[in-house]
């Protein structure tokens, strides 16, 4: 490897990252054209690595040869209920020049999470691009697994399912709300069993049941249900993104669907997606993006059925934070 300078990047290194971060980008767009979209631009990214420093205080760390950045990972640290102190490492947050070697992701991530546990941060997650798997493949080669997928469909390539379901599929309104609230546990519920395994905290559930009889306030919201003799069997929501580094001009996000577990594979899953993406067609989008869990089988096989082509992952890895005693700096190890 190179003689590289390691050190700690800062707001002042800005200008410099956003050089390596639109390098990044466009060759990203040559995998996913999407993504020449309006906020590829130096002032966007720009503005966008200046907040990731001024507002979320990010800690980096940059790799320098002869005094000129060639590389950096940056994380927030960041602190909620249910995943606790932790590392965030957005989209932004990683860039390397391209006549770099793998190798210095990995070793910029190796200086870059001892100052991270420093600050109590022994879960780091990752937004992880993949239209060059040079990223993915060093974030593998250190111990980082897979746990959510961002995909994206092109809806002129939507090939309609032929076998559908014969419910029937409407526009939700007001009247809807504690149908919504019955379904919010369809998604957890799925994420709480085997091979997820993610807790079903009791306020959480509870605040999500909310949230979704919510959604019919929104008038931004497009919500498809699908029932048989007025029973709700599933749904699907749609909502309007604004344009970012992951997201297309174009664009309409399908931000949660689900069907009841009584009706898996009797096509009502199908007839939602003909119907929602023949919905947003009408209205002008062109591309629907969605994310799903990996680990959840259903939404994993379903998907990359519908047409949705993974553009990024969000991985994660967890350090033993015994590390933090158990170590040779310890004193106590000399006893045995």
């Amino acid at each position: 490897m190179k003689l590289y300078e390691f050190r700690p990047i800062s707001n002042d290194d800005v200008p410099a990252m956003t050089d390596l971060l639109m390098c990044r980008q466009n060759l990203e767009s040559n995998e996913f054209p999407f993504l020449r979209n309006s906020c590829l631009n130096t002032k966007y990214i720009g503005d966008l690595l200046e907040k990731l420093f001024m507002t979320n205080k990010a800690i980096g760390i940059g790799a320098f040869v002869n005094d000129e950045l060639v590389g950096y990972i940056a994380g927030k640290i960041k602190i909620d209920h249910e995943r606790g102190r932790h590392v965030w490492v957005p989209y932004e947050g990683i860039a390397a020049r391209t006549d770099q070697p793998s190798e210095l992701i990995r070793t910029l991530y190796a200086k870059v999470s001892i100052l991270w546990t420093q600050q109590g941060c022994f879960h780091h997650y990752a937004l992880i691009p993949l239209g060059s798997k040079v990223y993915y493949e060093a974030f593998l080669g250190l111990s980082f697994s897979i746990q959510q997928v961002h995909g994206i469909m092109n809806i002129r390539d939507y090939n309609t399912f032929e076998t559908a379901s014969d419910a029937e599929v409407r526009l939700a309104n007001k009247m809807d709300r504690e149908a919504m609230g019955r379904m919010s546990d369809i998604i957890f519920s799925y994420q709480n069993s085997a091979p997820v395994f993610e807790p079903a905290l009791p306020e959480l559930v509870g605040r999500i049941r909310e949230g979704y009889k919510g959604l019919v306030e929104d008038e931004e919201a497009v919500i498809l249900i699908a029932e048989k003799d007025r029973k709700e069997l599933g749904f699907q929501v749609y909502e309007p993104v604004i344009p970012d580094l992951m997201a297309p001009d174009d664009g309409v996000e399908l931000s949660i669907a689900g069907i009841y577990p009584t009706q898996m594979r009797s096509g009502v899953g199908k007839k939602l997606m003909n119907e929602g993406s023949r919905l947003v067609k009408e209205k002008g989008y062109q591309r629907i993006i969605t994310d799903w869990r990996i680990t959840n089988l259903a939404s994993s096989t379903f998907w990359p059925k519908c047409g949705f082509k993974p553009m990024a992952y969000r991985m994660v890895r967890c350090i033993d934070n015994n590390f933090t005693w158990a170590n040779f700096n310890n004193p106590c190890l000399k006893e045995f």
